[in-house]
């Protein structure tokens, strides 16, 4: 299996057990290597999101596929900066991309180009913050200024 999508995918190629592969890929390889998957039967696309790497300044794109005849999941992954984040739409090959790539846009603030709702709210209509799963939106100081403050006692048995 390993060595059939090595013959269709630039990128470093992992074996993690039998039934699953992680690939890693370039930022303008990432569709073709999807492309490439859905060809070997990589049909069903359970997961698309993004990992906020503050740190290193990136985001890692995830995507994950799956082959029902052949029963392997393959995780494909590649990295885009934080200052220009952009992933170009994979519902060309996975139509079902499209409220994945809508909450990219909404929760992290990632554009995907192709996809003319990325950017749109979905969830958070009238947001005025950072996206909230970004590791430097600050939960606890948007909670602050926009919501009223509860003495609530919470008894644990």
């Amino acid at each position: 299996m390993v060595e059939e999508i090595k013959s269709v995918v630039k990128g470093k190629i992992f074996e993690k057990r039998p039934q699953r592969i992680i690939i890693e890929v370039k930022k303008d390889a990432f569709s073709s290597t999807l492309n490439a998957l859905k060809g070997l039967s990589f049909n069903r696309l359970t997961l698309f999101t993004a990992v906020d790497f503050i740190k290193e300044n990136q985001f890692e794109i995830v995507a994950l596929v799956y082959s029902d005849e052949r029963k392997v999941l393959a995780i494909v992954k590649t990295r885009i900066p934080r200052e220009t984040p952009e992933i170009e739409t994979i519902t060309n090959i996975y139509p079902n991309a499209f409220k994945y790539e809508v909450e990219m846009g909404e929760m992290f603030g990632i554009r995907v180009v192709g996809n003319p709702d990325s950017m749109k709210p979905f969830v958070l209509e009238g947001w005025g913050d950072l996206p909230p799963l970004r590791k430097d939106f600050d939960s606890i100081k948007y909670a602050t200024e926009h919501y009223e403050s509860r003495n609530v006692e919470v008894k644990y048995d």
